[in-house]
Order: C-alpha cells, then sequence, then structure tokens
C-alpha cells in the first residue's frame, strides 16, 4: 500500500497535468462524468471541503471528500459519505494500477489523486469536493471542470515553489478558476485579489468576493458546546462548531457556495445547512482533547497550523479561549521549507515553555535548530527536547493546558499516540 510518509510527498513533487490526465484517459477513469467543487488557498480550503461535503451528504448526495494532508492514515484523504476508504479498496485500485503508475510516471500526489479519481468513479458519486495540495495551477487535481470553485485565502506558504508575492502566489492559485465558472473568495488581500480577479475576467467567471458580495460577522462564542456563533449577510445566525475568526470566512465562503449551487443541486435546504455546520469535526483544527494518563487531566489543544497565516489565526484564538495562559506550554515541531524563524519569533512571545519534539521525517527542522530561534527571544532553561511524543506527554502536569502546533505531521502523531493509548 501507498506509503503513509508524508515526506515522500514532498520529494517526489513534480508539477504538471500531463502525466495524470494521460493516465486517466488511457485507462477509461470517466472522471470528466462526475460533478465537482474545487478548493484552494493557502489556509482555510480543508475545512471549507469538509463543511460542504458534509451539508451534501446530509442532503442526501453521494458525496466524495478528498483532501490533503493526512494525519495518520493515507484512508483520510480519500472519504464517501464521510467513510475513508477502506484497505482493501484503496490496496485493490493500488495493484490493479500500479504498473500502469511506473508507466506513466505517476508522482505520489498524483497516485493518491489517481486513487481518488478512480474510486469516486466506481462508486458513482453525485458530487465530489476536491481540495487542492499544492497551488492550482499544475495541481494533479487541476484536471476538471466544476460546478464552482473556490479559493479560500492568499498568504505566504510554499513561497519556494509557488512565489515569494502574495500576487505570483495567487496567480498559481487563481489557475483553478475555468471558462465561464464561477468562482467564491474568501477574506482575500488586496493585492492576491486584484490578481484573481483580473484571471477570472479574462476566463469571464463570475467573481462572488467576501466582504463585497457577501459577509459574516462573529457574534460569540458559546464555551459549554465548544462552538461560535455567525451572522450571515446581517440577517441569519448559524452555530457552529470550528472555532475560530478564520473559520467565519470559511463559513461565509460555505454559505455562498451553497447559494450558487442550489439551481444545481435542488436538494440543497438550508434547514439542513444550519444543522450541519453545528456538528463539523475536523480533526486538528483546534482539536481540544481532556486526558488522563497515569493518575493526571490535562487538556492538548492540537492544531494544525504550520505557517503564518494559520499560526496567526491560531493565537487569535488561543488568546480569547479559556486555555491561554501567560506561561503556557508549547509542544512544536515546524517542516523546513516555512518560514520558520518568522512563526518561532510569533510563539516566542506567547509561551514561556517551549517543548522541542524530534520527528521521524527528513523534512523537520532539526531541534537544534529551532532552539537556536527560541532563544532569541527566551532563556535555556525554558526550553526542553525530546526524542518522541510518549516521552514529552510523559511529562505533562495535572491540570496543564498543552498546545500542540506547527506541522500536520505532529499533529498526526499526537493524534496517533492518544489513539493507541486509549
Amino acid at each position: 500500500m501507498i506509503s503513509s510518509d508524508l515526506g515522500q510527498e514532498y520529494k517526489t513533487m513534480s508539477l504538471g497535468l500531463d502525466r495524470i490526465r494521460n493516465f486517466l484517459s488511457d485507462n477509461n477513469i470517466g472522471y470528466k462524468k462526475l460533478k465537482y467543487i474545487h478548493i484552494a488557498g493557502t489556509n482555510g480550503k480543508g475545512s471549507t471541503a469538509k463543511m460542504l461535503a458534509t451539508i451534501f451528504e446530509n442532503c442526501g448526495y453521494k458525496t466524495g471528500l478528498y483532501t490533503s494532508p493526512h494525519l495518520i492514515k493515507i484512508n483520510e484523504r480519500i472519504q464517501i459519505d464521510g467513510k475513508y476508504i477502506s484497505d482493501k479498496d484503496l490496496s485493490f485500485i493500488e495493484k490493479k494500477y500500479d504498473k500502469a503508475f511506473d508507466k506513466y510516471g505517476l508522482t505520489y500526489f498524483e497516485r493518491i489523486t489517481a486513487i481518488a479519481f478512480a474510486y469516486f468513479v466506481k462508486n458513482k458519486t453525485d458530487i465530489v469536493v476536491l481540495e487542492t495540495g499544492l497551488g492550482g495551477r499544475y495541481d494533479a487535481t487541476n484536471i476538471i471542470t466544476p460546478l464552482t470553485s473556490v479559493i479560500t485565502s492568499i498568504g505566504l506558504d510554499h513561497t519556494e515553489i509557488l512565489g515569494k508575492t502574495l500576487k505570483q502566489i495567487a496567480f498559481e492559485k487563481a489557475g483553478i478558476i475555468k471558462e465561464n465558472i464561477p468562482v467564491v473568495c474568501g477574506n482575500i488581500p488586496e493585492k492576491a485579489l486584484k490578481e484573481i480577479c483580473k484571471i477570472a475576467k479574462n476566463k469571464n467567471s463570475q467573481t462572488f468576493l467576501f466582504g463585497k458580495d457577501f459577509n459574516a460577522e462573529f457574534l460569540k462564542y458559546n464555551r459549554n458546546k465548544n462552538s461560535q456563533y455567525v451572522m450571515y449577510n446581517s440577517k441569519t445566525k448559524f452555530e457552529v462548531s470550528l472555532l475560530g475568526k478564520s473559520q467565519v470566512y470559511n463559513v461565509a465562503v460555505v454559505l455562498k457556495t451553497c447559494e450558487l449551487l442550489k439551481e444545481k443541486l435542488k436538494n440543497i435546504n438550508f434547514n439542513v445547512v444550519k444543522k450541519s455546520l453545528k456538528n463539523i469535526y475536523w480533526p486538528a483544527r483546534f482539536d481540544v482533547r481532556k486526558l488522563k494518563i497515569k493518575n493526571k487531566n490535562f487538556s492538548l489543544i492540537i492544531d494544525g497550523g504550520h505557517n503564518e497565516q494559520a499560526v496567526e489565526n491560531f493565537l487569535n484564538l488561543y488568546k480569547e479561549s479559556p486555555f491561554y495562559k501567560k506561561d503556557g506550554k508549547l509542544c512544536f515541531a515546524i517542516m523546513r521549507e516555512k518560514n520558520y524563524k518568522k512563526v518561532i519569533k510569533m510563539l516566542s512571545h506567547n509561551f514561556k515553555n517551549i517543548n522541542l519534539i524530534e520527528l521521524n521525517n527528513s523534512r523537520a527542522v532539526d531541534t537544534k535548530i529551532s532552539e537556536k530561534e527560541f532563544l532569541k527571544y527566551t532563556n535555556k532553561e525554558n526550553i526542553r527536547i525530546y526524542d518522541n511524543i510518549n516521552d514529552f506527554i510523559d511529562d505533562i502536569n495535572d491540570n496543564e493546558n498543552v498546545v500542540v502546533l506547527g506541522s500536520f505531521f505532529l499533529a498526526g502523531e499526537v493524534i496517533k499516540f492518544i489513539e493507541n493509548k486509549f
């Protein structure tokens, strides 16, 4: 079975559409017959995809969902009606096309994407919510024509591949915009938005922009239910189980997308939409786990925030939450291609107790390098280094709140530890 090692994905990366397009065409995988929503963005695309998929499923549609990265198993990326592809189905499709994968030179991500298309076609899904892996223009998912395109946010990430400015990154993300297909845009900086609108205009694609064509505002948190209330277009209140101001923008994008789809997906019912948003679960997004291990009660707040924009979004929510303490405890690891120096500077102002985890991943920043960066802002006695998650969790004290942040790979390791323990 395809390895769950996220390091492989980055090592084998090779942007382009011809390989997967030719593979699918020559192997008669009829992906063009399916209906799609296509989602790109620096942050928020996974949450947006999950919300849309849950809504479609609850409205009675057989719904495929394709996201990345996974936290523990590759199966997480490919779902139908909220259920992961089984090991049996994953193995069957992989074996069926194994030689063809090699023949067409498919990369790690392209193989998973091809398996997803084959699985969705075989199971005759009514609609597929498709999240890009990286960028958009040359992403392996960008071979489809969707009902609607979505761009959730634009920030600085993967700059060594997508470009060093917001305009350049926006150009790559906007590559998912198709001729005469509407595009819904979240809360996006002006420089990036101009680039997106220019591309949309050239493709005769109608744009729907947050803050102009639709809006949403945060009302209040419901601490008892661990949810928040959002007002959409100044008239309709929604309770949402995903927390944070960034999720307010994502919810707005989801609701606008549903409005646009009502003619093509006639079963969309806004009472069902309301109920769906109250019960979304999406791991590693301000994911609070209350645990008891060795007679110690403590909370882990697990978040996959791994770039400047995502970490800023997390910190804004964390500082308003009941878990925030000025002497808070941080469990941290990050990948080398991120602007880790900037992220470490941001975190240093919000955590006194720094715990660095050695990850078994070739892309991870060495803990000694992370320590050196943290030492610019704090004293050595405030930093501890651990060889693995197990040793770190053994050292957590009773009644502590611990933030796990910096990488989806780290979040996955922590969640795997919890699932094995319980």
